[in-house]
């Protein structure tokens, strides 16, 4: 097995390392499809990239900067698109413009163009394209709807250093995924950024962050849990290693609970996993910070000796495909015994033999993971298209497959 560097570790240190115009050496770097479009934002604005696999070197060079149209695209990068919407908002005196795909026009963005906009950055949308005239935001006090994304308070926590005062974010009591924005609150606290959390809301001082000059990434704990996954259905003991850093906390680590929850046995030290197999029990699992876990979590739900309940997945609608639709669809084809009624899925005992059949991955990284592991336990089943999985997943479908341990 190989564990790439966690994207959404990355995809925020790269902002930080914009913001500040800087240069920075990367290893464990992971050049799946998402980390790429982000690149190729970078170029445009004036980063030379150098290397290749899992190393990784950027030079931001002002005489490309000057040269250069501005014109970006998005097409699959949600995380990325919006982190990087903030940034031309906040890049003062510049003319920039982003094409963005119907997918992620349709994932949605208004709330945080509208802090943008209170900011004193300009953004009009015609058809499919984004027109930009960056500003020296001004910061202070905005209330943001949380019920779809996280993304949109993290991309102003990154923007806040840019910012002519404190930024103060209202969060929502109906916010989700808090826990990434308190991965983005711990990456600014690393690089110097002053952080306060009263109740519901966020203070961020505003004062120059550093970035390192060399980073060797963060495991992707999203990986890690596959692989545990992975090894509880085969009823392998199995250490994973993985690489720390900053001792971040990804919101995925929850994994670790979940699996102790349910009777697995896991011992963990700063560079290993182990993961020890055990009959697995059913239990009530909530995903409102972990939304996904759900597609790998629905599978092992099917191996366990009573019922298990995922609850708080109903915006799974509104990822990269509707999750529980192709979770649901897959369950329905193998004959699997479920209720969901809106926000929870209950999933009982699978004791069935699965024939021959295919499943459709709806162009979801996450659903391919999840397949793969069912696949794991039924060699008949195929997917249609493995090809999603290099949103996330950089090396070859085989290694997905594989529990061997390959530090290469």
């Amino acid at each position: 097995m190989k564990i790439p560097g966690s994207k959404s570790v990355l995809q925020r240190l790269l902002l930080a390392m914009a913001y500040e115009r800087s240069d920075m050496q990367f290893e464990n770097y992971n050049p799946c499809s998402d980390v790429v479009e982000l690149e190729q934002a970078l170029k445009t604005f004036g980063y030379e990239i150098s290397g290749s696999g899992e190393q990784r070197s950027f030079h931001f060079v002002w005489a490309a900067h000057k040269k250069s149209s501005h014109s970006y695209s998005f097409q699959y990068n949600a995380t990325g698109f919006r982190l990087w919407l903030s940034f031309l908002a906040a890049q003062a005196g510049l003319a920039s413009r982003i094409w963005v795909s119907d997918i992620l026009l349709q994932r949605g963005y208004a709330p945080l163009t509208q802090a943008l906009q209170a900011m004193g950055a300009k953004i009009t949308l015609n058809g499919n394209l984004l027109e930009i005239q960056g500003a020296k935001l001004k910061g202070g006090r905005h209330h943001l709807a949380g019920g779809i994304s996280s993304q949109y308070a993290s991309s102003l926590i990154l923007a806040s250093p840019a910012m002519e005062q404190d930024l103060i974010l209202e969060l929502s009591p109906f916010q989700v995924s808090q826990s990434y924005i308190y991965l983005t609150i711990q990456i600014m606290e690393h690089l110097g950024s002053q952080t306060k959390i009263e109740g519901n809301s966020l203070i961020i001082r505003s004062t120059n962050v550093k970035t390192p000059s060399h980073y060797v990434v963060d495991s992707d704990i999203s990986t890690v849990a596959y692989y545990a996954i992975l090894a509880v259905l085969r009823g392998e003991l199995v250490q994973i290693p993985i690489h720390r850093t900053m001792n971040l906390e990804q919101p995925d680590i929850r994994i670790y609970d979940f699996l102790r929850q349910m009777g697995v046995g896991v011992r963990r030290s700063q560079n290993y996993v182990k993961i020890l197999p055990a009959q697995l029990r059913g239990t009530v699992l909530d995903l409102r910070d972990n939304p996904d876990m759900m597609p790998l979590l629905s599978i092992l739900g099917l191996f366990c000796k009573d019922t298990l309940t995922l609850q708080n997945i109903g915006r799974l609608r509104h990822k990269e495909s509707d999750r529980i639709l192709g979770i649901t669809k897959a369950f329905d084809l193998i004959g699997a015994d479920y209720s969901f009624d809106g926000d929870s899925l209950m999933i009982e005992p699978y004791t069935n033999q699965v024939p021959e059949l295919e499943l459709d991955s709806q162009n979801d990284h996450r659903l391919v993971m999840a397949f793969t592991l069912l696949r794991s336990r039924f060699p008949g089943i195929r997917i249609n298209d493995i090809t999603p999985l290099k949103k996330s997943f950089p090396f070859d479908y085989a290694e997905l497959c594989s529990l061997s341990v390959n530090d290469s």
